[in-house]
């Protein structure tokens, strides 16, 4: 009851809950980091370590931030995945108040930041993005954050607005690069060959 209720609270899209190491296809290079993490929760904790999952869209970040989440809610540890989209639509709709809201992501023993850097590039939304990554900084607690963006953008920010939140998320994750095949594509591609099949049939 208590994992369910986790997960629960812990996903914004319930189709998380399938990613899972025990659902993986075998063909993410980068699983094992993933498991590494799960397996050394303890010292990643203590050490305040987080992961920048990056690398071009469809490699399978997300899902790899996904097995973290769901293998450490399976030992009942709370863990919140989100993203800053879904962040700043509950912000807009926050009868609390916009300071509880933040200080609540913060007292997840992990927070997980999905699709960063996505986001509206509004003066507000980036004020936001600031607060909550600021707030996650000095909670001292680990943030796993995946991106499209390459350490190149993510080390030379087109403008201090984004410095300030850049130079906190690369200090708090240490980079490993996803990279490997477009699973989304492949997935695609195997929908129409399906389809022509269909029809020529």
């Amino acid at each position: 009851d208590k994992v369910e209720e986790l997960k629960r609270r812990g996903f914004t899209d319930p189709a998380m809950r399938e990613w899972t190491f025990a659902n993986d296809n075998g063909r993410n290079p980068q699983m094992k980091t993933a498991r590494f993490y799960v397996e050394h929760w303890e010292d990643m904790k203590a050490g305040n370590i987080g992961y920048l999952l990056w690398g071009s869209v469809g490699t399978g970040k997300s899902y790899l931030a996904g097995c973290i989440a769901n293998a450490l809610m399976e030992k009942e540890i709370p863990v919140k995945m989100t993203n800053f989209a879904a962040v700043l639509n509950d912000l807009a709709a926050s009868f609390e108040g916009r300071n509880e809201y933040i200080s609540k992501l913060c007292r997840y023993p992990l927070l997980i930041l999905d699709d960063f850097g996505m986001e509206r590039g509004t003066e507000y939304g980036l004020e936001q993005v600031y607060n909550v990554i600021d707030s996650r900084y000095r909670s001292e607690k680990p943030l796993i954050v995946t991106t499209n963006l390459s350490l190149d953008e993510l080390n030379n920010p087109p403008d201090t607005a984004h410095k300030r939140i850049y130079d906190r998320v690369t200090e708090m994750c240490t980079p490993v690069c996803c990279s490997g095949v477009n699973f989304r594509r492949e997935k695609a591609q195997e929908k129409m060959e399906r389809l022509k099949k269909l029809m020529n049939d």
